[in-house]
């Protein structure tokens, strides 16, 4: 019975991924996209996403570790139509910590090309310019009013304002110290992969308590994803997640190479999955 079977996945995905209340009516939730663009936006935003202290991402701002904290606000990673939703305790905090800021010292910080469309009393409505990728941040709470609503989002970004300077997501176009990211966003054979992996974040960070970071490759070894286990089985409880559950990732297959790591592999693209103990 095909109404039973897909409200029984639509369940478990809701369950698997957090979704809640979120999940699609009457048939499985989409998860990934098939638009290019918006599947480069989400595998730059997954690489943001995926960094902490200890593995910092070359966009971080110095000392501030504001991108590899973001997780930790964080409640559904959600696909809609045209735009990714990613909902939150505080969207205008997290906003203000993934579009670009340019720092005096390190150059631009934060996601390049990203420009505020918007904000309402409840959602900021983002764009990747590059791309054309869409980000709407919804926060858990309503502010009562827009004048509010206008007052919490420049007190969040008011740093991005010191010493009277424009910020870059007020810019129409990019900007030549933007541009020199294009690498940042440019498709390549591992970018399904890696939104793929964004969007089955959330059990990563809330069920099984790790946090992730995305390390790029060197002539010594691939991309990784790499994180601290806190057991033997975790490192196949993701796995299990990414390639064998009712959320699993469309023809991802999982190559063990040593115990508790291996190559996740999805069309030509490839990362290793390492688990340190």
């Amino acid at each position: 019975m095909p109404h039973t079977t897909d409200k029984r996945i639509s369940k478990e995905l809701a369950r698997l991924l957090y979704l809640g209340r979120h999940q699609a009516k009457g048939g499985r939730p989409t998860l990934d996209p098939t638009d290019r663009g918006q599947l480069a936006f989400q595998a730059l935003l997954f690489e943001c996403l995926m960094s902490t202290r200890e593995h910092l991402h070359p966009l971080e701002q110095p000392r501030k570790s504001a991108m590899a904290s973001i997780s930790g606000y964080l409640n559904v990673i959600w696909h809609q139509p045209g735009h990714l939703e990613i909902h939150t305790n505080t969207a205008y905090r997290v906003a203000s910590r993934i579009l670009p800021f340019l720092h005096e010292d390190h150059g631009v910080c934060g996601i390049p090309g990203l420009r505020l469309i918007d904000f309402t009393c409840r959602r900021a409505r983002l764009v990747h310019v590059p791309t054309g990728g869409r980000l709407d941040l919804v926060d858990s709470h309503r502010w009562h009013g827009k004048d509010i609503a206008r007052m919490v989002f420049r007190q969040e970004t008011s740093w991005h304002l010191k010493d009277g300077r424009s910020p870059l997501w007020r810019q129409n176009g990019l900007t030549d110290e933007e541009t020199a990211h294009h690498a940042c966003w440019a498709y390549t054979a591992s970018t399904p992969l890696r939104s793929a992996v964004l969007m089955r974040s959330m059990p990563l960070w809330y069920r099984f308590d790790l946090s992730p970071a995305w390390v790029t490759g060197h002539p010594t070894h691939s991309d990784r994803l790499i994180w601290d286990a806190h057991s033997d089985t975790v490192h196949d409880r993701v796995v299990e997640l990414l390639t064998r559950s009712k959320a699993r990732i469309p023809g991802a297959r999982y190559r063990e190479k040593t115990p508790c790591s291996g190559t996740l592999e999805l069309g030509s693209g490839s990362a290793e999955l390492i688990s340190t103990l």
